[in-house]
């Protein structure tokens, strides 16, 4: 019988080993989730500290305390997988290099895999610089979305449709991104109409008073403006300008402006812009 497979070895050399390993796997276990839970407690507390000041301070908050809790746990499992290598003879230099030099660690890690230390690295610039935060409404690649999650090798960013865009780290830090809730969320809509010369610009400015004043989507100020911005030989071109609290507000309130001044103009019988012929010019044509 093999040496390795009689029980006086199983009990003196395996059970001790598994043993040693379940019990380093616990702790990590154990030790992380109670980092993770003071971290969390210590963020509720500094975000009830900030209630009154600016979305944009919380947002930062959030995104800092985040990626703290992914590092601190990533750290603490890196631990324990060193821990767990020395209890084996053939990779305990390995692991006791691992645990002395930390100049060591980078070195194995980045020839092993030099994209995931860049994510890595690339995920705590992201959440110290911020050019994203979470929830913020960004457009990337011409898709836009809201930032859903920032992890440390990928930033998750969900579309208005409802899909998800997985970006590594280092692809966010090197390309370009829109931000537009960095320091405020709320967002001027533009609404351009090609309106006939029949139509009063007057009478134009209150109904689009009127329909911002009314709307859920727009902003305490209810901000509206209306201009005339150029006119061509068959349309006036318009101009309406109104602010929403935040993306999706805008774009509801943009809708709603559109279908109420189409509304107003059935109602008061003024035409879309059509194409006009001078009857004199037809009589000559026709001479």
């Amino acid at each position: 019988m093999p040496e390795w497979f009689s029980s006086d070895f199983v009990l003196e050399a395996i059970v001790p080993k598994v043993s040693m390993i379940v019990i380093i796997i616990i702790c990590a276990v154990v030790i992380s989730r109670m980092f993770n839970h003071f971290l969390l407690n210590w963020q509720k507390r500094i975000i009830a500290r900030l209630e009154r000041k600016k979305v944009s301070t919380i947002a930062s908050t959030n995104t800092k305390m985040f990626i703290i809790r992914r590092v601190a746990v990533f750290i603490i499992y890196m631990f324990a997988l060193i821990m767990i290598l020395l209890q084996f003879e053939a990779v305990r230099n390995i692991g006791a290099g691992l645990l002395a030099s930390a100049g060591v660690a980078g070195i194995v890690i980045g020839m092993a895999a030099q994209n995931t230390l860049s994510d890595l690295i690339a995920g705590v610039s992201i959440s110290f610089s911020q050019p994203v935060r979470l929830g913020d409404a960004v457009i990337f690649e011409n898709e836009f979305g809201w930032v859903e999650e920032i992890s440390l090798m990928h930033t998750i960013i969900k579309t208005w449709d409802n899909r998800r865009i997985i970006v590594p780290n280092s692809v966010i830090i090197k390309k370009v991104i829109q931000n537009w809730t960095m320091k405020d969320p709320s967002l001027l809509g533009i609404v351009v109409l090609y309106v006939d010369y029949m139509c009063e610009i007057e009478d134009l400015k209150k109904w689009v008073k009127d329909i911002v004043g009314k709307s859920e989507y727009a902003t305490e100020e209810k901000i509206s403006v209306v201009q005339v911005v150029d006119f061509t030989e068959k349309t006036m071109v318009i101009r309406v300008l109104a602010k929403g609290p935040d993306a999706p507000s805008t774009w509801n309130l943009r809708c709603e402006i559109r279908e109420k001044l189409i509304k107003k103009f059935k109602e008061k019988d003024i035409p879309l812009p059509t194409i006009r012929i001078d009857a004199r010019t037809q009589i000559a044509e026709k001479k």
